[in-house]
């Protein structure tokens, strides 16, 4: 019989578990670099990263980001009193949002006249080969009205 492992035994000291403890800790550090950050800095700042010793942060635009670079030294000295992470230096990188693409909708097709119908049975009649014939009506035949 088939006996279905548990993935927290699948994810015990491999890669993976190392992946999921980084990712929950950024995601701690996110949440608390959201606590610190001024109200309209927190809509336009986000974590990207950290790397040894500097902190990484994305910025909406270039504005944000100046204002953001104002805050670094301050954000660096309350890190170090939470004693969450040492940090020595903010590098802040200009980054938009990602934005969401709607999905595109099918272009309706315009109805077709009567005689670009008509035109198209006429030509199909004139046509040797069966299978251009075939597609030529089954087109003259089709409904484009959606």
């Amino acid at each position: 019989m088939n006996n279905p492992l548990q993935i927290k035994k699948l994810l015990v000291g491999s890669q993976y578990s190392r992946l999921v403890f980084q990712a929950r800790n950024l995601m701690a550090l996110e949440t608390l670099l959201q606590e610190l950050l001024p109200e309209p800095l927190r809509a336009h700042c986000r974590l990207l990263a950290i790397r040894e010793d500097t902190l990484v942060l994305a910025a909406d635009s270039p504005v944000w980001a100046a204002r953001l670079r104002f805050h670094a030294p301050q954000l660096v000295k309350q890190l170090s009193i939470s004693q969450t992470v040492k940090l020595r230096t903010v590098r802040i990188r200009v980054r938009p949002p990602e934005r969401v693409i709607p999905e595109q909708r099918r272009k309706t097709m315009p109805k077709r006249s009567k005689n670009s119908t008509a035109a198209l049975q006429q030509l199909a009649q004139t046509v040797s080969d069966a299978g251009l014939k075939t597609a030529l009506l089954r087109l003259a035949n089709r409904q484009y009205s959606r």
